[in-house]
C-alpha cells in the first residue's frame, strides 16, 4: 500500500511538474511576443510594374531602348529588443516581362555581362537591406545608427534610385537628432545597383577601385524653412559639396536652391583627359520658384553649370564615382542633358488635378552652350499623368505615365560632332514610362 502511495504521489508531481513546465513555456512566449522587437516588427508587401521606352541616336545609329519588369518586394522592420537595438531587411525579385534585342537595360533589368548577345535582359533577386540598427537618447535628443547593407536616400552627398529596386550600399550610417537640427554621417565601401544583384566596388573613370566613400551633412528644419550642406569625399578621387535649401515665405509660394560642387583629387588628377568629366572643378547653381493652389501647381527653375575641359564639353557629374548615386535635387535631373558646361537651362512644370485624385502635367526642359560657333540647343516637352485614388480600398495603389518629345544634338562624350560645313547636328528622341506601384501591409 504504502508503494502504491509513493507512486501516486510521484505520478502526480510529475503531471504537476509537467503542468507547470508547459505554463512556463508558454508563460515565456507569451513575454516574448510583447517584447517590442516582436511586438513593433511589420512587414509589407510591394509590387510595381515599370515600362521603360527611349528611340535617340545622339551617340550611335538610331535605337530603341526597351524594357518591362516586374518587382516583388518584402520590406522587414523589427522593433527594438530593450528600447536598443533591431534589424531590418527587403528582399527583392524582379521578373523580365519584355526588352528590345541588343538593348539598354533602361536600368530596369539585370545585364548578365553577354555583351550586345540578344536576350541578354535577366530578371533577377536580391537582398537589397539587411541591417542592424540602434538608437539612443530621447525626445529631445537622438541618435539612430545602421551597420550592413542599406538604402541612403539624400543621405549626405549619398542618393538612392528606385527602379525597379533601389541602390544600397554595404557600411555604417547614423544620425543624430537635437531640436530642429540634425547631423548624417556615412561610411560605405560596395553597393548593389538598382539593375542586379551583384556587390561591385565603387570606380573611378578608368576602372580602378575606390576603397570607400565618406559623407557628412547637417540639416536644419522647421515648417517654413529647410537648409542642408553635405560634403563628401571618395578616397583620393573626388570631394563633393551639397547645398539644398528650400523656404516658404507664404503657404503657397516656396523658393529653392542647389548648388553642387566637385573637386579633383589626385588620383582624378592622374586620370587621361579623355576619361575625364571636367579638369579641376564642376559647378551646377540651380534655382526654382513654385505656387501651389488646391488643385493646380506651377513650378519655374533656372540652372548654370560651370565645368571646363580643354578641348571638349565638360559636364557636372552628378555622381562621384561608377556603381553610386550622388545626390542631386534640381529640376535639371534628366540625365547629364542640362548640366554641360556654360549651359543654361529653363525648366517650367504645370500640374493640375483636371477630376480628382487624377493629376496631370506638362513639363517643358530647354538648354542652351556655346560650341565653336555655334549655339546648341536641346530641349523636351512631356505629358505627365498621375493616378492615386483617395478611397481607403485603394490608397496604396499609384499609377504614373509619361510620355515625351525630346531634341537634342549628335555627340561623342558630350561633345558635338559637327558636320562638315561645321554645325552642330541635331538628333530628336521619343520617350515614355508607365508605373504602376501597390503595396500590401502583411503584418
Amino acid at each position: 500500500m504504502k508503494k502504491l502511495v509513493v507512486l501516486g504521489m510521484l505520478s502526480t508531481s510529475m503531471v504537476f511538474s509537467a503542468y507547470a513546465a508547459e505554463n512556463q513555456h508558454y508563460e515565456f512566449l507569451d513575454t516574448l511576443a510583447e517584447e517590442s522587437l516582436i511586438k513593433d516588427s511589420h512587414m509589407d508587401l510591394t509590387l510595381r510594374n515599370y515600362w521603360k521606352y527611349l528611340k535617340e541616336d545622339e551617340a550611335q545609329p538610331k535605337e530603341v531602348h526597351n524594357a518591362w519588369g516586374q518587382a516583388f518586394g518584402l520590406d522587414f522592420k523589427s522593433g527594438y529588443f530593450a528600447d536598443f537595438i533591431g534589424f531590418d531587411a527587403t528582399f527583392t525579385g524582379v521578373v523580365k516581362l519584355g526588352a528590345s534585342d541588343y538593348f539598354s537595360t533602361r536600368a530596369l533589368l539585370y545585364n548578365d555581362g553577354s555583351g550586345m548577345d540578344k536576350d541578354n535582359a535577366k530578371g533577377f533577386s536580391k537582398i537589397g537591406q539587411r541591417y542592424i540598427k540602434i538608437k539612443l537618447g530621447n525626445e529631445t535628443v537622438q541618435f539612430n545608427g545602421k551597420v550592413g547593407w542599406q538604402i541612403l536616400k539624400n543621405y549626405g552627398v549619398l542618393t538612392a534610385s528606385n527602379r525597379l529596386s533601389q541602390n544600397s550600399y554595404l557600411g555604417y550610417s547614423g544620425t543624430l537628432k537635437y531640436d530642429n537640427f540634425s547631423f548624417d554621417a556615412a561610411y560605405i565601401t560596395s553597393s548593389i545597383n538598382r539593375d542586379s544583384p551583384d556587390k561591385v566596388s565603387f570606380t573611378t573613370n578608368d576602372k580602378y577601385d575606390v576603397d570607400y566613400i565618406w559623407t557628412g551633412g547637417l540639416t536644419y528644419k522647421d515648417k517654413d524653412l529647410y537648409a542642408s550642406y553635405s560634403y563628401g569625399e571618395a578616397d583620393d578621387y573626388m570631394r563633393r559639396h551639397v547645398l539644398e535649401m528650400t523656404y516658404k515665405p507664404i503657404s503657397k509660394l516656396t523658393l529653392g536652391s542647389q548648388i553642387y560642387g566637385s573637386y579633383a583629387l589626385d588620383r582624378y588628377d592622374s586620370m587621361a583627359a579623355g576619361r575625364k568629366d571636367f579638369d579641376d572643378n564642376a559647378w551646377h547653381y540651380a534655382a526654382d520658384i513654385k505656387w501651389k493652389e488646391e488643385d493646380w501647381s506651377l513650378k519655374f527653375g533656372v540652372a548654370y553649370t560651370d565645368a571646363d575641359k580643354e578641348g571638349a564639353i565638360g559636364y557636372y557629374n552628378r555622381h562621384l564615382t561608377k556603381n553610386m548615386r550622388g545626390r542631386f535635387n534640381a529640376l535639371t535631373s534628366a540625365g547629364v542633358d542640362y548640366m554641360r558646361d556654360g549651359e543654361l537651362a529653363l525648366t517650367v512644370l504645370g500640374e493640375y488635378e483636371f477630376i480628382p485624385d487624377v493629376t496631370t502635367g506638362l513639363q517643358l526642359n530647354y538648354g542652351q552652350f556655346d560650341y565653336k560657333g555655334n549655339t546648341v540647343r536641346s530641349g523636351e516637352i512631356n505629358l505627365i499623368n498621375r493616378w492615386a485614388p483617395s478611397d481607403t480600398r485603394l490608397k496604396n495603389l499609384s499609377i504614373f505615365s509619361m510620355f515625351g518629345y525630346g531634341w537634342s544634338y549628335k555627340q561623342s562624350n558630350k561633345t558635338p560632332v559637327l558636320d562638315h560645313n561645321g554645325d552642330y547636328q541635331r538628333s530628336p528622341s521619343l520617350s515614355a514610362e508607365i508605373i504602376i506601384d501597390y503595396r500590401f501591409n502583411l503584418f
